[in-house]
């Protein structure tokens, strides 16, 4: 069985449903699959907070975990947000890739293009599967030593491809992750900079950023496998508080019906979708390069960001409490956040026909323009594994004498 720890941090409900399937040109996707079982858990770096004073560095050079990391499934624990994904259930997309020793007689394909996928199972302990190709057979997977590299959350790209680092002819030393058609506001884009394997926690096989090697054992049947890695954020976070005007909370009711995000840079709107490279080194490289020694974004179609964050078609009730929405977006270059809201106006005369009131207005839309120097001092673009907070508040434009039957369309403002 194979578990895998994930060192991420994001929440995750038992009862949420699963990721959508994966489209069938996935190389990995077929009537007959072939899956080995693992006990996988996953952790990644925690977002930092921006805050007035401008930092130069987002985090250290110097990696220890679990200080700067936590559990994936925990990554926002203590804030509630009403659109939180279940990102611990997220399909991982896994190249497993090996140096073969001058006798050694693995023959298991180098790379070997798999997934993680989270699996229900009312016949076996583990809910985690490593999904092979459909032209690789579970048994030609060779027990030893491997790198991982790889992202998550798979849907959120067209494809992957890796490379070996340039002027080197080891998996050891680091590689070069290619993700393919990435969108550029996605579900927090993650990708593997450590990995371990032990049957206990994290601590047992030293986990550390910068060692991708694991060990697979085929030595029980089934084999029991704990795979357990590090992720760091390829994406920006962007926390949204909203909430209603007391005064017109008390005559006009709000559902707020669905939030899309919108990114430009000094160049313009910023395309829906990015080709991202990134270079990784193992932390034993000579030379002493960082990690993560660089990551390329390259736009990957024409297309606008226009993307929805947040889509409820019965309408979510806003009330003068701060209700919070979470989003990801490329932070390449982005100077300029937009964000759009789209919700319906009731009045407060409430029935058993109409328990929500009367429908004033249907499907209203507020744009704001935000700029980050001027929410943030200091910070012009945007800055990976950055979490930028803004407060929003739906205020009428002016009241209608009380004896007119409507409010003039309400707008959104930055507290």
């Amino acid at each position: 069985m194979v578990a895998v720890m994930l060192l991420v941090a994001c929440s995750s409900g038992e009862d949420a449903p699963e990721n959508p399937p994966t489209p069938p040109t996935d190389p990995t996707e077929s009537a007959s699959k072939h899956e080995i079982p693992v006990m996988f858990s996953m952790s990644s770096a925690l977002f930092d907070d921006w805050t007035e004073e401008q930092r130069a560095t987002r985090r250290t050079e110097e990696w220890n975990p679990p200080t700067g990391y936590d559990l994936y499934e925990k990554l926002y624990q203590g804030e509630t947000y009403v659109n939180l994904p279940n990102l611990g259930r997220s399909t991982i997309d896994l190249f497993m890739t090996h140096d073969n020793a001058e006798g050694d007689a693995k023959t298991t394909e180098n790379p070997l293009h798999a997934r993680l996928r989270y699996s229900p199972s009312a016949t076996t302990d583990s809910k985690w599967k490593l999904v092979l190709p459909n032209n690789i057979e579970e048994d030609s997977v060779k027990q030893g030593n491997y790198y991982a590299y790889g992202f998550v959350p798979k849907d959120a790209a067209d494809s992957a491809t890796i490379a070996q680092l340039p002027g080197s002819s080891k998996w050891a030393d680091g590689a070069v992750l290619t993700i393919k058609g990435l969108k550029t506001v996605a579900t927090d884009p993650c990708f593997i900079i450590g990995a371990s394997h032990g049957p206990n926690d994290y601590n047992d096989g030293e986990l550390t950023a910068g060692d991708f090697q694991f060990r697979l054992s085929r030595e029980s049947d089934p084999p029991i496998n704990y795979l357990y890695f590090l992720f760091d954020h390829l994406y920006s976070a962007f926390s949204i508080s909203m909430r209603v005007n007391g005064t017109y909370h008390a005559l006009r009711h709000i559902k707020l019906k669905a939030i899309y995000l919108q990114t430009e840079t000094t160049s313009g709107v910023t395309p829906s979708k990015a080709n991202v490279t990134i270079t990784l080194n193992n932390k034993d490289n000579e030379g002493e390069k960082p990690i993560v020694e660089d990551i390329t974004y390259t736009p990957a179609d024409n297309t606008p960001t226009d993307h929805q964050i947040f889509r409820d078609p019965a309408g979510y009730a806003l009330t003068d409490e701060f209700s919070m929405f979470l989003g990801h977006f490329m932070p390449n270059s982005v100077s300029k956040l937009i964000l759009t809201s789209v919700y319906d106006v009731y009045d407060t005369n409430t029935s058993e026909e109409y328990p929500d009131g009367n429908l004033i207005r249907k499907d209203c839309r507020a744009t704001n323009t935000l700029l980050l120097s001027s929410l943030f001092n200091g910070q012009a673009v945007s800055t990976r594994g950055w979490k930028y907070k803004v407060k929003l508040t739906i205020n009428p434009t002016y009241l209608y004498v009380m004896s007119d039957p409507d409010l003039d369309n309400p707008t959104v403002v930055v507290n």
